[in-house]
């Protein structure tokens, strides 16, 4: 069985080399936009996505991705990988899991996508990329890390237009320790992620029960009561109206909409950019968004 990946930047004609170099072979071709395309509408997302929650949505594609190449191996089947591929920690990871997976007479083989700059400008114009070709390629050479046998290939070739050459270059066992590096140290940041975003679930199905303060921004009255219990008074207030962090009218249930810092932001200020609204506020003001955007934990003292 063999493993064929096809790496490189956008538009370097990685789909155009794996049409022409594969076609009419028995291989089944796993192209990673597709597994991101599926984990962005599992998560929920259309064409705007949240910068936080893209690389989580990347990492969740890369996991599918890798357990279809898996399947796929398991049934006997050779594949093609598109990927972009950049960095060695991202394919050490697949080989690792692959080469644990099945059995030890696997060939892995990578080709690398490296057109002429005539060819590659043509492929950004085409795809209606933007930017120049020099931003692409000053891009690629400060992120893109040349594969290295030390990594666990059998084979490197190197893709210029019409031309496939194998280039293995020497051994380089610090590539190879640095990446396993920065996996681990990737791999406790997302721990650490989790472990944060678990607490902060946790504190926002609290607010639910808990009692706390409930400031109205108008007449400055404050009460430390649940939600419900501000509900039946009459407040506008997250959890039952809007959502805390997020700029909405902070009231009692004798003030107005009107006299919101949201009512100002919307009709007035007209800046819903909150870097450039926190400029036009007043001292005031000031104090309202920042309790706002504090929340929960600025309403727990």
């Amino acid at each position: 069985m063999k493993v064929s990946f096809v790496i490189g930047a956008n538009a370097t004609g990685k789909t155009w080399f794996i049409n022409r170099r594969f076609t009419g072979r028995d291989v089944d071709v796993l192209n990673i936009y597709d597994f991101q395309q599926k984990a962005y509408d599992k998560a929920g997302f259309g064409k705007m996505i949240p910068f936080g929650a893209e690389y989580r949505c990347l990492l969740r594609a890369n996991e599918m991705h890798l357990n279809a190449i898996i399947e796929a191996l398991r049934q006997g089947r050779d594949v093609v990988v598109e990927q972009t591929f950049y960095k060695a920690k991202r394919r050490i990871t697949y080989i690792d899991a692959i080469r644990a997976a099945v059995s030890s007479d696997l060939e892995i083989e990578v080709y690398v996508m490296c057109p002429k700059d005539e060819r590659w400008a043509e492929n950004l114009r085409l795809r209606d990329f933007k930017g120049s070709l020099r931003e692409h390629k000053a891009h690629v050479e400060k992120e893109f890390e040349f594969p290295n046998p030390i990594e666990g290939f059998d084979a490197i070739y190197e893709v210029r237009d019409d031309k496939v050459s194998l280039r293995m270059d020497p051994s380089k066992p610090e590539l190879l320790i640095q990446a396993r590096e920065e996996l681990s140290e990737e791999l406790q940041q997302n721990q650490k992620d989790d472990e944060e975003k678990r607490k902060r679930e946790e504190l926002l199905k609290s607010m639910e029960i808990r009692p706390f303060w409930h400031y109205c921004e108008v007449c400055g009255m404050k009460k430390y009561i649940t939600a419900q219990e501000a509900f039946d008074s009459g407040w506008d207030y997250p959890p039952h109206m809007g959502e805390f962090g997020l700029l909405g009218p902070r009231t009692c249930g004798e003030c107005s909409l009107e006299d919101t810092l949201f009512w100002k932001v919307n009709t007035e200020k007209k800046v819903l950019i909150p870097v450039v609204m926190e400029r036009l506020l007043t001292p005031e003001e000031k104090v309202i968004w920042r309790r706002i955007k504090s929340e929960p934990e600025s309403l727990l003292e």
